[in-house]
């Protein structure tokens, strides 16, 4: 690079290129800097040669750029940084600076450093980022969705094949299910009409939640019946919040459409205890059966 015809190449090669390069001396004093620095930065280099950073760029600028400067020059390791820099309309870029030493042969040393704008590439991947949660968002609502009864909004018999194994295995396969029939249903529809059905079924599930609080699970199997899956649960606890339930909706009063309905329930209890080994198929008909035997004696009791 000592000779005059050299340095003349050097220059023409580095302003056809499309990456910025810039060159400093060890007062870091710009000497050289090609087009597409200036291209990126906005700037023209009569107003950059033999000026340092502090001169024409920003404060938050500067500090990042000095450090890096400094390690290079002293030590003649390669600094390679991400950072955000700002053009003279104080328009934000994100560049990777890829920063060496120069020595020359006449022991001359000069900072040398090439700039790769990633804003582009930044921007998508943050756009790609934001697709990406927003498609998990959506995932997480359809799946929501598969697994909801739309009326009720409790969890659906779907649900129950999804959830409920490792819900038990969870909980060492230990606790229990409630089994729920709501007594005379169909007659209610046939009298008042299925718009008070539904309502019925709305307000016996929120009745419900209202004491499970999350703890469990409410899943409706079809018209009237419902489960409540309750992992974990001890026999005497799962036989009294069953109880506590077939109380409340039989306590509460029932009005929709200027009609009083009278609303109770039956409740089929069935608990790991009771079986000899794990088995969710088996559990679920001993919670069936014990309902079934609520309905033959009478209704509105728990068996």
């Amino acid at each position: 690079m000592h000779h005059v015809t050299d340095f003349t190449l050097f220059k023409e090669v580095m302003e056809i290129l499309p990456t910025p390069v810039l060159i400093k001396d060890t007062q870091h004093r710009y000497i050289f800097i090609n087009k597409a620095f200036e291209a990126l930065f906005q700037v023209n280099r009569a107003d950059i040669l033999g000026k340092q950073d502090k001169e024409v760029f920003s404060d938050r600028q500067v500090a990042q750029c000095n450090g890096g400067d400094l390690r290079v020059l002293a030590t003649g390791e390669i600094d390679e940084a991400y950072e955000s820099v700002f053009d003279s309309n104080a328009e934000q870029r994100e560049v990777i600076t890829r920063k060496s030493r120069l020595t020359l042969a006449n022991g001359e040393t000069y900072l040398v450093g090439t700039i790769y704008d990633i804003t582009d590439v930044t921007v998508m991947n943050q756009q790609l980022m934001v697709n990406q949660e927003k498609l998990k968002h959506q995932s997480q609502q359809l799946e929501k969705m598969a697994n909801t009864d739309p009326l009720t909004g409790c969890n659906n018999r779907r649900a129950l094949d999804n959830q409920l194994p490792t819900l038990f295995k969870n909980n060492a396969l230990q606790g229990g299910l409630l089994a729920i029939d709501i007594d005379n249903f169909k007659k209610i529809n046939d009298h008042y009409g299925h718009h008070v059905g539904d309502l019925c079924l709305q307000k016996m599930v929120e009745t419900i939640t209202d004491i499970i609080l999350g703890k469990y699970q409410l899943i409706r199997m079809g018209g009237e019946e419902f489960l409540i899956a309750c992992a974990g649960i001890e026999y005497k606890k799962l036989t009294r919040l069953a109880e506590q339930l077939r109380n409340e909706v039989a306590e509460k009063d029932y009005h929709f459409l200027d009609h009083d309905i009278n609303l109770t329930i039956s409740i089929g209890v069935a608990h790991t205890d009771q079986m000899p080994q794990w088995d969710l198929d088996k559990l679920i008909n001993s919670a069936d059966k014990a309902l079934y035997k609520a309905k033959a004696l009478g209704k509105n009791q728990v068996q």
